[in-house]
This record gives C-alpha cells, sequence and structure tokens, in this order.
C-alpha cells in the first residue's frame, strides 16, 4: 500500500456527520445513570439493616447489663430501710440485748434491715447451691462463759439457729449471703473478720463492689438527723470511694476509744456518711475529719492524706 492508499484508508475510520453530531448530544446532555434494580437493592440493603440491628443488640447490653444486674431488694418488714447496724455503731439499748450475727468463712457478718425477712423473689437464689446450716449458737455458748469458742467459729450465730446460708447471684459472698429459715429469707452482710482483726479497707470496698453499686453519698451529722451535703455525680462518688481506699487500718485505735471519740463529740466534729446503694440498701460509715479517722463494718481507719487536702471544705476542716 502506497502513501495515499493509507491515507484514505485512516480517512475512512474518522466518524461521519452524524456520528459527531449524536456524540455532541450525549456530551451536552448526558443519560441519567441507570438505577440499580429494586431487587439488587434489597438484597444489598436488607444484610446491611440486619448487620447494624445485630451489632446494636451486642453493643446496648454492654452499657445496660451493669444495672440490669443489681436486684432490688425488699424487705417484707414494713418500715424505713435500716443500715446493718455493727458492734462499733450501737446505741447502749443494743448492747443489752443480742445482736443478731453470723461467721461464715472466717468473716462476720450482721442482719440487714435489723434481721427482717425479704421477698424472695428479689434474692436471684440457686438453692442448689447450699453452703452450710448455722448450727451453732453463740448465745449459749456466751452463757457458758465461751467454754465451746463459738464467738469465732464457722457457722456459729445468734440469730437463726438452723439457718441454710446460700450465695447471692449478684454479690460476692463475702460481702452478702442469703438465709433461709423457716420459708423465709433473710440477708447477712459484712461486719468484720471472726477473730475480730480488721479488714483492709479496699478489700471491704472491693468485696462490696462499691464502684458498681454506689448511687449516691448523703453527709450528715452524727446522728443523722441533719442533712449536710451530698454526692451524687458518678465521678464524685468514686472519687470518694478512691479515696476510700487508700485507708490504713487504724490498729492503735481500740474500739474503746473510737467509741468516746465519737460518743463525747459536743462540738460536732463526728458525721455520718451514708451510702445509697442501687440495690435499695444502705451501708453506714462514721468520720471524725480533724484526726483523719472513719469506720466502716467493724473497722477503723485512718483516711489518707488525699482526705484533707479533697474535703477540707466539706467538712470545714481548719
Amino acid at each position: 500500500m502506497n502513501e495515499k492508499e493509507l491515507i484514505t484508508s485512516i480517512s475512512r475510520l474518522n466518524p461521519t456527520k452524524e456520528q459527531k453530531e449524536r456524540m455532541l448530544s450525549r456530551i451536552l446532555v448526558p443519560e441519567p445513570p441507570r438505577k440499580m434494580p429494586l431487587k439488587r437493592r434489597y438484597k444489598i440493603a436488607i444484610p446491611a439493616l440486619c448487620g447494624t440491628m445485630l451489632s446494636l443488640a451486642f453493643v446496648f447490653p454492654i452499657f445496660y447489663k451493669q444495672d440490669a444486674e443489681i436486684p432490688q431488694l425488699v424487705a417484707l418488714k414494713a418500715e424505713s430501710m435500716q443500715p446493718a447496724k455493727t458492734f462499733r455503731h450501737l446505741p447502749v439499748i443494743d448492747l443489752i440485748e443480742p445482736q443478731k450475727f453470723m461467721n461464715y468463712n472466717g468473716f462476720r457478718y450482721t442482719f440487714l434491715n435489723e434481721g427482717a425477712p425479704y421477698d424472695q423473689s428479689s434474692l436471684r437464689l440457686n438453692k442448689d447451691e447450699r453452703l452450710g446450716v448455722l448450727s451453732a449458737e453463740i448465745q449459749q455458748d456466751i452463757g457458758s462463759s465461751g467454754e465451746d469458742g463459738y464467738d469465732d467459729r464457722d457457722f456459729a450465730t445468734t440469730y437463726l439457729v438452723g439457718g441454710e446460708l446460700y450465695p447471692l447471684q449478684s454479690y460476692d459472698p463475702s460481702f452478702r449471703l442469703a438465709v433461709a429459715y423457716r420459708g423465709q429469707y433473710y440477708i447477712a452482710q459484712l461486719a468484720g473478720k471472726a477473730d475480730n482483726s480488721i479488714i483492709p479497707a479496699e478489700d471491704y470496698l472491693d468485696f462490696a463492689d462499691m464502684d458498681k453499686l454506689a448511687e449516691r453519698v448523703d453527709i450528715m451529722n452524727i446522728s443523722g438527723s441533719d442533712f449536710l451535703h451530698s454526692l451524687e455525680i458518678k465521678k464524685d462518688i468514686r472519687h470518694w470511694i478512691a479515696m476510700l481506699r487508700g485507708s490504713e487500718e487504724a490498729v492503735h485505735v481500740t474500739k474503746e476509744d473510737y467509741e468516746q471519740l465519737v460518743n463525747t463529740d459536743p462540738e460536732g466534729k463526728s458525721y455520718l456518711v451514708r451510702f445509697h446503694l442501687k440495690d435499695s440498701t444502705l451501708i453506714d460509715m462514721y468520720i471524725i475529719p480533724e484526726l483523719k479517722l472513719a469506720s466502716f463494718g467493724d473497722g477503723r481507719y485512718i483516711l489518707p492524706d488525699s482526705f484533707t487536702e479533697d474535703y477540707a471544705k466539706l467538712f470545714s476542716i481548719q
């Protein structure tokens, strides 16, 4: 093929006038994008929607599981909820009467709400997990001058002899236990060690899972008759609990020393600090701010330096 023939062949490849007009029309007025068939769109959208709903099904329980696990404990006795009384915080009249406490696994427990029974449906018991039977009567042993040594023995009690012990699903058994007795159910709460040694503050707070359970902290005068302050914001409550974790056992302060300090308080320098828990129960602690002394359960503690630094204004510490 010579040069002239090659040019002639190439010229034949150029678009015709009609083709040029059609191409220009498409550039100036483009066609709308073709829609995906309806059936295909559903095939893509439905799995995506299901995936989103499934992820929400996993995410929401993470946020709400904690509160869902906390029962609402309902006392059957028709009176306001009372915190458990311990040996350190008893009025004189109570010291005359037999106290309601029991021992288990080296710990001493006092009965919530002065030993009133609770609604069984709120307790979440597993009756296949019986821990034992309260079999030793401490009051009888005291009457015989403690010859049998029941005072610190496991399953010894001053109340509900013959009662069966069960764990409560929502609590560490070191903190709370259920006692079944003659068709009714009672709650026993950790007070201290059966041998009267002091539980480290951090251990008590961990057993009680206070970071999870504490809903509000009220500060009142020592008798609880005058309300002074309240901690309700979650971070403030956790900060208070974190401060308590740093407390040391006040081994040099005897039970009698502490009671004397609290009972001879003419200037109002002792305070009642009440924890309101999410399960509708209470835990009380007592504080003498200027001495940095506190007590909860049967333990006496020295508060850390951060207490004075963070709460001086709250308690008007000079």
